[in-house]
């Protein structure tokens, strides 16, 4: 097969780089590992779209794709729309959604496949040989979008990657959500407002949005009742916009080596037992609950942060605590940067711009080094461990997987080097597409 754009890996990067290619009239295809588009959205659990307001809500700052993938899956009853500083949905709502949108587009969808092997030709990628029941194939392309999470293609590539925090390689912990249903919202509320030491909960517009059931009851349930939840003390939910339905994202899993599938499985099943044991506890300590059940958990572990390529520029720490602004920027985010260590817990640092700041994402941190026409998008972006701490929210992956397509069609028309294109006519491309830049 042979395509102008081939998209490895289907989750919000991936998503937002294919919608983007076809909607630009290129011929492209998603290759993607997992029975389902949506990535860590519906494989994961990450149940809410971060990223596209500052973390105070106050300013929307990623649209274009964004926009268009919440408002098909408002269509789809799958959202209500913003919520604070999100946009929380349902994973199933968002898998049709996602399905048929790329069905429309006529984006050819290659599921249950992996990326096995790389075909380069000096300084570029003529074709990539995928591994699925049907064996092996090999499909051309004229641009590469990595948005594998774990920058696949880089690796079989054999170039430089980074892995883990600098310095010593510690990644961080991955988690398997659950969602909880027939939670009495009313009763929650009445608890929460006489007992504010052991709960605590966010409502808007009247409706209630987050609970959090805090460390003293927590840490008692550990020392008395055996909940099993070795690397957090507090339980944190969400609402995923129907009433009494909620996710949980309380359990945390240490992974050393995330390319091993013996360790995948010891983590996942170690975090399932958390789950139980945290259903258990729920629903026999916090009133409201005492009825509510177990829908699912996510069908595979949320992996934060694991392997990143090495792009033309590589966004630093310092670039996002200080709301850096680029000349050759593709996006924004205002996430503070967010580390699920696996020594100290979560651990928050907030932008020194405050809540309602924000900073550039380069062009230069999305163009892989030393390969023509390859770009990394999403979670495995060209960044500092701790600047991807805060970049890698799925809104800024949409928007810069947006990026990477449009940067694509550029390089294709003009027959370039993607570190050639003219970034002005990229931004300027991508603000008539409706990106906030």
């Amino acid at each position: 097969m042979k395509y102008d754009v081939l998209v490895i890996g289907g989750g919000p990067a991936g998503i937002g780089a294919a919608f983007t290619s076809a909607k630009n009239g290129l011929k492209t295809a998603i290759v993607e590992r997992h029975s389902s588009l949506g990535g860590n959205w519906t494989n994961g659990y990450v149940l809410s779209i971060l990223g596209v307001y500052t973390y105070d809500g106050s300013q929307k700052i990623v649209g274009g794709v964004a926009d268009e993938v919440i408002e098909r899956l408002k269509r789809y009853n799958g959202t209500n729309g913003q919520v604070g500083n999100f946009v929380p949905f349902r994973p199933e709502e968002m898998k049709d959604m996602l399905g048929r949108t790329a069905k429309e587009l006529g984006i050819d969808v290659y599921l249950n496949t992996l990326v096995s092997g790389i075909e380069k030709a000096e300084s570029k990628v003529m074709s990539i040989i995928t591994t699925g029941k049907d064996g092996q194939r090999r499909i051309d392309a004229k641009a590469f979008i990595d948005s594998s999470g774990d920058a696949d293609t880089a690796q079989l590539i054999g170039l430089k990657t980074m892995m883990g925090m600098e310095g010593n390689g510690v990644h961080q912990e991955a988690t398997v959500p659950f969602r909880l249903a027939n939670i009495n919202e009313e009763k929650v509320i009445e608890y929460a407002n006489t007992h504010q030491d052991v709960l605590g909960v966010v409502l808007l517009n009247n409706k209630l949005t987050r609970i959090r059931v805090k460390d003293p009851l927590v840490k008692k349930a550990k020392e008395e009742h055996n909940l099993y939840l070795p690397h957090a003390n507090s339980e944190f939910l969400f609402n995923t916009s129907r009433k009494g339905e909620f996710v949980c994202n309380a359990t945390h899993v240490d992974i050393s080596d995330f390319t091993s599938g013996k360790l995948i499985a010891e983590a996942m099943e170690d975090a399932r037992d958390q789950v139980i044991s945290s259903v258990e506890f729920l629903t026999r300590n916090i009133p409201g609950f005492e009825n509510a059940y177990l829908i699912d958990s996510s069908p595979y572990i949320g992996l934060r942060e694991t392997r990143r390529a090495v792009g033309e520029y590589v966004l630093k720490k310092s670039d996002v605590m200080e709301n850096k602004r680029f000349d050759d920027a593709i996006a924004r985010c205002g996430h503070p940067i967010e580390v699920h260590d696996p020594d100290k817990g979560v651990v928050y640092q907030h932008l020194n711009g405050g809540d309602g700041s924000w900073y550039h994402i380069p062009y230069g941190a999305i163009v892989v080094r030393d390969v023509d026409n390859l770009f990394v998008v999403g979670r495995c972006l060209s960044a500092e461990f701790e600047a991807q701490a805060s970049a890698r929210v799925t809104g800024t992956a949409m928007a810069m997987g947006q990026a990477a397509a449009t940067a694509s069609l550029l390089m294709i028309r003009n027959s370039c080097k993607a570190k050639e294109v003219d970034v002005k006519e990229l931004q300027k491309r991508l603000s008539s597409q409706g990106a906030i830049i």
